[in-house]
């Protein structure tokens, strides 16, 4: 496994630094959502994507659109004190708040990168930055 530490770095986290990632936190936190979309039928419907489509990096415009009570940034959630990765407890935060892995692999391919596509996550997170688009 530490002879593949680089490429589980790009793929998982390509702009932390080693001493940032807490290996086994994040193994566990990948293992905890994989056992979650098998177990949670509920929870499985929420994301309708597959792992034959492609990545995604950004939601869909067409789907959801930003509140216009949002005061943010629209490219970030870095306001938000409820975000669906804090309420996760996402080990790929940094200290404040940014995602390391954002632009990766897992993060386009994974439920990160879509995210919100529908009323149902936006609810299950109490999310007040996205609303159903009109």
């Amino acid at each position: 496994m530490i002879l593949f530490a680089p490429v589980y770095k790009m793929a998982f986290a390509p702009l932390a630094m080693y001493r940032d990632l807490n290996i086994p936190r994040v193994w566990a936190h990948v293992y905890k959502v994989m056992w979650r979309s098998i177990s949670k039928k509920s929870y499985r419907d929420m994301y309708p994507a597959k792992m034959s489509d492609p990545p995604r990096y950004d939601n869909k415009h067409s789907l959801v659109r930003i509140k216009d009570s949002w005061q943010g940034d629209s490219n970030n959630c870095d306001l938000c004190q409820n975000s669906c990765c804090k309420q996760i407890k996402c080990p790929m935060l940094d200290k404040d708040g940014r995602c390391f892995s954002y632009g990766s692999l897992y993060f386009g391919y994974m439920l990160c990168g879509r995210y919100p596509e529908n009323q149902r996550q936006m609810d299950l997170y109490q999310c007040p930055k996205w609303e159903v688009g009109i």
